[in-house]
């Protein structure tokens, strides 16, 4: 009389698969990297602005564009410099007579609200930019103040401590 005590190998394997399906299904619910994702893609818009800025103020200088105010042309668009930096909104009177477009269209970033990723809000010099899916948005921010004098490159700061 064999008294053996024990599992036996396919009921150890059942048990293994059954653990696997389980986590599998399981995990994606504990684990949640969609704020990574949204912090991710805000630290690649953040870094699309910085090359932006630093392209476009080649340009300028090249172009002689220094000054407090001008325009450079890329293709068939002008673009908006505030002392030889990219404005951060689109300049002019108000009407169609605009001097150039702002940091926004020169990322050709889409704020639609419901199709793009991100929202634009722009102030009198600056312009801020929030994940359309942030948690909480205003934790989910990157900001771009223009430049205050031409030695010194416009403001980028972000808060991206909850995406």
């Amino acid at each position: 009389m064999n008294n053996n005590k024990g599992f036996t190998l396919i009921e150890l394997v059942i048990v293994i698969v059954i653990l696997g399906i389980l986590a599998a299904t399981a995990a994606p619910k504990f684990i949640d990297l969609t704020g990574d994702a949204r912090e991710s893609v805000m630290s690649g818009l953040e870094g699309s602005i910085q090359s932006a800025v630093e392209i476009s103020h080649a340009k300028a200088l090249i172009e002689g564009q220094t000054g407090p105010t001008g325009a450079i042309q890329i293709g068939a668009d002008f673009y908006a410099m505030e002392n030889g930096w990219p404005a951060a909104v689109a300049l002019g009177d108000g009407s169609t007579d605009v001097l150039g477009l702002g940091i926004e269209d020169l990322l050709e970033i889409d704020t639609t609200l419901g199709t793009g990723d991100f929202t634009a809000t722009e102030g009198v010099d600056e312009i801020e930019f929030t994940h359309q899916g942030a948690t909480v948005p205003a934790s989910c921010i990157i900001t771009y103040n223009n430049s205050i004098n031409a030695e010194e490159r416009p403001l980028v700061t972000s808060d991206l401590t909850d995406c």
